[in-house]
């Protein structure tokens, strides 16, 4: 698995970002399939990073994210995507796709979920809808 499938969507969004701001500076490669760069972060900061194609575990970034919590970061993805910029289109496309069948589940789904809820008594409703509404609840709390 490679350092684009490894990252969270967020983080690739932000890389994509950059890339297209040219914030990656100096890029070069090191050894095969190996590059460092510099990239420009917020402000006025640089951050060297260090990806490796082939083991995207020992891809470094000398940015807090990366350094604090050993993630892949936007800046080693965007230095990723000055390599690689095809892979910007295969990801777009794939959200796309994703983003359609996205829809198409969710009506199928909601439509099994009528055909159900038709068959319950009032009372049977409205306790369903009672625990959603909990547990949607216990949800939102978590994300505080």
């Amino acid at each position: 698995m490679g350092l684009v499938e490894k990252a969270p969507k967020k983080i690739i969004w932000r890389a994509i970002e950059y890339y297209k701001q040219n914030k990656i500076l100096n890029i070069k490669e090191i050894e095969p399939d190996c590059y460092e760069a510099d990239v420009s972060g917020s402000g006025k900061k640089k951050y060297n990073v260090f990806i490796d194609m082939k083991h995207p575990k020992k891809s470094t970034c000398t940015c807090p994210f990366a350094t604090e919590n050993d993630v892949i970061c936007k800046h080693m993805v965007a230095v990723y995507f000055m390599v690689k910029p095809e892979y910007i289109k295969d990801f777009i496309d794939d959200e796309k796709r994703y983003s359609v069948d996205k829809d198409y589940r969710w009506q199928r789904d909601k439509e099994k979920l009528k055909v159900i809820a038709r068959k319950m008594s009032k009372e049977e409703l409205v306790d369903e809808l009672a625990e959603c509404w909990l547990e949607l609840e216990s949800y939102r709390k978590r994300d505080i």
